[in-house]
């Protein structure tokens, strides 16, 4: 069997249109990879925007979540003080010897009920009392008496006598003020000028020399 020129020219003419068409698939295969590529990486950005977002918002969700807890919680910041009660006259007859206050501030996003305020003290020698129960302290207007609902970001301040504590140990065996709130919680309270008068007081009372009025007052009629 004889094969022509003209049989060798379709053969060639043949290879040549295939070889195209394979390169010309290859051509569409190799743009659709890159075109899958390029939307593979676009959504890969995608997610890990996504993500950050994502990851955001929970960072806010728990953020909110904090806040609406912390408006959940009472808080109460108690401040104890040593003071004279003195009018504004300034009567010779006033009770000069400094007395227990304790200021009670409300710090809560809400009224908070206050039932009673106390003493902590260090136990004595044995052992048995670490607290005094102070006895219808009087508590200044517009509240006059215990229980006191203290409105947000009020406060509230009850004035003791001079004879509140029955010594100077009792005295100096305190170690905070404590304020009870109506359900049940108890937040404690101490300051430096407390500390400071009633070291002042305890070395006076031990060298028998007379208070001084270093005391700060408190002027009757503004109560």
């Amino acid at each position: 069997m004889s094969v022509t020129l003209a049989d060798t020219g379709m053969v060639d003419w043949a290879n040549t249109v295939i070889a195209v068409a394979g390169l010309f698939a290859a051509g569409i295969a190799l743009w659709q990879t890159r075109r899958s590529n390029r939307a593979a990486a676009e959504a890969n950005t995608i997610s890990r925007e996504a993500n950050a977002l994502a990851g955001k918002a929970n960072d806010h969700a728990e953020q909110a979540l904090k806040l609406q807890e912390e408006e959940g919680k009472i808080r109460l910041v108690v401040k104890p003080r040593m003071m004279m009660v003195v009018s504004e006259d300034g009567d010779p007859e006033d009770d000069r010897r400094p007395r227990p206050v304790v200021e009670v501030v409300n710090l809560s996003a809400f009224p908070v009920t206050i039932t009673g305020i106390h003493w902590k003290a260090t136990p004595n020698a044995d052992g048995k009392k670490g607290s005094f129960y102070w006895k219808n302290p009087t508590i200044t207007n517009p509240y006059g008496r215990l229980p006191a609902r203290l409105p947000p970001r009020e406060a509230m301040t009850a004035l003791g006598i001079p004879t509140s504590f029955k010594s100077l140990d009792d005295l100096a065996s305190i170690t905070a003020a404590v304020a009870y709130t109506a359900c049940g919680e108890e937040f404690e309270g101490m300051t430096d000028q407390w500390k400071t008068e009633v070291a002042r007081m305890v070395a006076e009372g031990k060298t028998g020399s007379p208070a001084k009025e270093s005391t700060p007052d408190v002027r009757r009629d503004r109560m």
